[in-house]
C-alpha cells in the first residue's frame, strides 16, 4: 500500500445545511459504491480541509468499512469533495485496485476480518490489523485477467442468487 489510513477519529459537528464538503461513514458504502450521501454529514470548507489532510481521498482509492459494518468496499470514482470518519479505511496501492477490491471481498478475507475484529460495543478491524493482512499478489497481467473473468461471471452469480431468493 502507498496509503493506508482511517478517517477522522473526532469528527467535527456537521453544518445545518448541505455544503459541497461531505464526511462519509461506513453506512455510505454499500453494494460496491457510495450510497445515501444526502444523509451524510456536511462540513464547512475549513473543517473539510483539516480532516481531508488525513485521508486525501483520490479517484482509484479503495474505501473499506472497518468499524461497525465490516468489510464492505468500493473504489472511489466520484468527482466530489469527501472525507471519512474512522469507520472507513482509505487504501491506495501499487497493485491493480480492482484486483485488491475483489480480493478484499473474497469470502476468506471477509471471514478473517469478522473473526479478528476487536471491540465490544462496535467491532473494528483496525489499521494495525489491515497492515499485516496477507493478500496474494499475482503479476499485473494476471491480476487484470482475474478481474476480467470475475466481471464476466459476476452477473451469472447475481442471477443465481435471485433464483434462490
Amino acid at each position: 500500500c502507498t496509503k493506508l489510513v482511517d478517517g477522522d477519529h473526532n469528527p467535527p459537528k456537521g453544518e445545518n445545511t448541505k455544503t459541497e464538503y461531505i464526511m462519509g461513514s461506513s453506512r455510505n458504502i454499500n453494494e460496491n459504491r457510495l450510497v445515501d450521501l444526502d444523509n451524510a454529514r456536511y462540513l464547512s470548507e475549513e473543517n473539510f480541509i483539516k480532516i481531508h489532510n488525513r485521508t486525501v481521498v483520490e479517484k482509484g482509492d479503495i474505501l473499506f468499512t472497518s468499524v461497525g459494518t465490516l468489510g464492505r468496499s468500493c473504489i472511489f470514482r466520484e468527482d466530489i469533495n469527501i472525507t471519512f470518519q474512522r469507520s472507513v479505511t482509505v487504501i491506495s496501492t501499487k497493485i491493480f485496485n480492482e484486483y485488491l477490491k475483489f480480493t478484499l471481498d473474497a469470502p476468506w478475507i471477509q471471514k478473517y476480518v469478522y473473526n479478528n475484529a476487536k471491540g465490544t460495543a462496535q467491532k473494528g478491524f483496525y489499521l494495525n490489523q489491515m497492515e499485516i493482512l496477507l493478500v496474494p499478489i499475482a503479476p499485473l497481467a494476471e491480476q487484470k485477467r482475474i478481474v476480467e473473468k470475475i466481471e464476466e461471471l459476476l452477473p451469472y452469480t447475481k442471477q443465481l442468487v435471485k433464483k434462490i431468493d
